[in-house]
Protein backbone atom coordinates (compact mmCIF):
# COMPACT_ATOMS: atom_id res chain seq x y z
CA UNK A 1 0.00 0.00 0.00
CA UNK A 2 1.41 2.99 -1.24
CA UNK A 3 1.10 6.38 1.21
CA UNK A 4 0.19 9.72 -0.73
CA UNK A 5 1.48 12.32 1.16
CA UNK A 6 -0.22 15.36 -1.08
CA UNK A 7 -3.71 14.29 0.29
CA UNK A 8 -4.71 15.97 3.37
CA UNK A 9 -6.14 13.55 6.50
CA UNK A 10 -8.94 14.81 8.28
CA UNK A 11 -8.14 16.79 11.09
CA UNK A 12 -4.56 17.71 9.65
CA UNK A 13 -5.07 21.45 10.19
CA UNK A 14 -6.68 21.22 13.55
CA UNK A 15 -3.67 19.32 14.96
CA UNK A 16 -1.25 21.50 13.87
CA UNK A 17 -3.01 23.94 15.14
CA UNK A 18 -3.19 22.69 18.57
CA UNK A 19 0.32 21.88 18.43
CA UNK A 20 1.54 25.23 17.83
CA UNK A 21 -0.70 26.84 20.14
CA UNK A 22 0.48 23.96 23.21
CA UNK A 23 3.98 25.16 21.92
CA UNK A 24 3.51 28.52 22.19
CA UNK A 25 1.96 28.37 25.49
CA UNK A 26 4.76 26.92 26.85
CA UNK A 27 7.60 28.67 25.21
CA UNK A 28 5.69 31.87 26.80
CA UNK A 29 5.78 30.40 30.53
CA UNK A 30 9.21 28.30 30.13
CA UNK A 31 10.65 32.11 28.79
CA UNK A 32 9.18 34.20 31.91
CA UNK A 33 12.23 34.99 33.26
CA UNK A 34 12.99 36.93 30.04
CA UNK A 35 12.44 40.35 30.74
CA UNK A 36 10.15 41.20 27.24
CA UNK A 37 8.22 38.61 28.97
CA UNK A 38 8.05 39.88 32.50
CA UNK A 39 5.90 42.94 31.71
CA UNK A 40 3.22 40.45 30.60
CA UNK A 41 0.40 39.90 32.88
CA UNK A 42 -0.47 36.62 34.35
CA UNK A 43 -4.22 36.53 32.54
CA UNK A 44 -2.09 36.88 29.23
CA UNK A 45 -0.57 33.70 29.82
CA UNK A 46 -3.48 31.92 31.32
CA UNK A 47 -5.50 32.89 28.57
CA UNK A 48 -2.76 30.99 26.24
CA UNK A 49 -3.00 27.90 28.56
CA UNK A 50 -6.94 28.14 28.42
CA UNK A 51 -7.28 28.45 24.67
CA UNK A 52 -4.15 25.57 23.82
CA UNK A 53 -6.40 23.73 26.51
CA UNK A 54 -9.71 23.99 24.47
CA UNK A 55 -7.99 23.41 21.50
CA UNK A 56 -6.82 19.83 22.82
CA UNK A 57 -10.51 19.32 24.27
CA UNK A 58 -12.11 19.86 20.89
CA UNK A 59 -9.26 17.91 19.16
CA UNK A 60 -10.21 14.98 21.58
CA UNK A 61 -13.97 15.13 21.67
CA UNK A 62 -14.60 16.50 18.39
CA UNK A 63 -12.27 14.91 15.80
CA UNK A 64 -12.55 15.64 11.86
CA UNK A 65 -13.50 12.67 9.80
CA UNK A 66 -14.04 11.78 6.16
CA UNK A 67 -17.66 12.75 4.71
Amino acid sequence: MSSNRSVARPGRWQRWRALVLVGIALLVWGLRWLWPLQGWPGWIVAVLFAWAGLELIRLCWFPHRWR
